[in-house]
């Protein structure tokens, strides 16, 4: 009677129990620290999009022109991704010019397994 009272008293996790717990939380920060920073990047490409659809002389800048302040402002944001990139394009359904963001941010999480970001997006210009 005394050894099926102390079983029931006795709680808590194995060190096997707490080792798995360990491996699960370390591969999922790993993750993260992967992850995270490609979003990031990801919104950060878009917010500079949008502050260049907010510059008044827009309608007057040629494409390499839109391309150069893209890339000044990606430098200071230290974005990986080039301006040139971004192909600059009218558009007969927005009735103006548009970004195409087509690219793929890719992250090696260890030994040939790889995290992928794909990107296929078109923003358009005109401010709405």
């Amino acid at each position: 009677m005394r050894g099926i009272q102390r079983d029931r008293e006795q709680r808590g996790m194995t060190v096997i129990g707490m080792l798995l717990m360990i491996v699960v939380i370390g591969f999922m920060l790993l993750i993260a620290m992967k992850v995270i920073p490609m979003y990031i990047e990801y919104y950060t490409v878009k917010s500079t999009v949008e502050s260049i659809r907010k510059e008044p002389q827009l309608a007057q800048m040629s494409a390499p022109d839109i391309q150069k302040a893209l890339q000044k402002r990606f430098d200071i944001g230290y974005v990986k991704l080039k301006a040139s990139d971004l192909k600059i394009r009218n558009d007969a359904e927005s009735r103006g010019r548009v970004i195409e963001l087509v690219y793929d941010n890719e992250q090696e999480l260890f030994y040939k397994l790889y995290v992928v970001l794909k990107i296929d997006e078109t923003i358009p210009l005109t401010p709405n």
